[in-house]
């Protein structure tokens, strides 16, 4: 089979995103969703996908769509809602079992590793868990500012190890069919003063999803480097699941026709 990955660089997220559009139309290979969201549909889907947007903060962050589109999101829904709410804001509402702030910003989970003890040149360990009052956004603020900013050490992992298992629920309805974060990484690098965010998506919804991630994960940037007095850099991102819907295809298709 002839695989196409797909790697671009682009100027800014709108510049990425109509790429992405148009790549997508043209290299993404279609596929039955056999389980899933929407499972029995169609997605067409990059076999694999990387990115590196130079300077994401220009504005409007939000696509700005042709007339006659729908904006997927705006600048405004970007700043005073996902952002705020669904990136630092760790506190579930309704039938909401996770969020991404519940790792990037939350402080209920548990550090476990092994402590090592030498005596009389024999190797024991024990296992210690310690809880975490500090969350991963307010440890890699610290470790930065206490550490410096040459180190590989800040990333922060979106999901728990088990959290795949979460397919083996049994649901009776859509709206509590649990799920696995489709954000699964971010790591954070501090090159000549500028953050470099880079991301990774176990799946990732390319229309409407890609949008409102790439804008949120910007104010986070912004966010982070005003707390080191730094300046706002580049995004990168990876997948192998970067698709769209079948109902999603007609209005791609009158976006690049226009």
């Amino acid at each position: 089979m002839n695989f196409q990955p797909v790697q671009i660089i682009s100027n800014d997220l709108n510049d990425c995103y109509f790429t992405l559009l148009n790549y997508i139309y043209n290299y993404g290979r279609k596929y039955k969703i056999d389980t899933g969201s929407f499972a029995g549909a169609h997605r067409l889907e990059f076999d694999f996908c990387s990115g590196f947007i130079n300077y994401p903060h220009q504005r409007p962050l939000a696509p700005i769509m042709p007339e006659g589109i729908p904006p997927t999101t705006t600048d405004e829904e970007l700043e005073l809602k996902y952002f705020p709410n669904y990136l630092m804001n760790p506190n579930l509402d309704g039938n909401e079992h996770y969020k991404y702030s519940s790792w990037i910003n939350g402080t209920d989970h548990y550090s476990e590793f092994k402590h090592y003890i030498f005596d009389d040149k024999k190797e024991f360990y024990k296992t210690v868990n310690i809880y975490n009052e500090e969350t991963p956004l307010e440890w890699i603020i610290r470790h930065f500012k206490e550490k410096g900013y040459g180190n590989n050490h800040c990333f922060i992992n979106v999901g728990n190890v088990d959290s795949g298992f979460n397919y083996d629920i049994p649901f009776t309805n859509e709206s509590n069919r649990r799920t696995s974060p489709c954000l699964r990484g971010i790591d954070f690098k501090i090159k000549n003063d500028y953050l470099i965010m880079s991301v990774i998506f176990r799946s990732w919804d390319l229309y409407a999803g890609f949008p409102e991630n790439m804008g949120g994960l910007t104010l986070l940037n912004e966010y982070i480097a005003e707390q080191l007095d730094i300046k706002p850099g580049p995004l990168a991102f990876t997948s192998a699941g970067l698709h769209l819907y079948d109902y999603q295809v007609d209005p791609v298709m009158a976006i690049l026709r226009k």
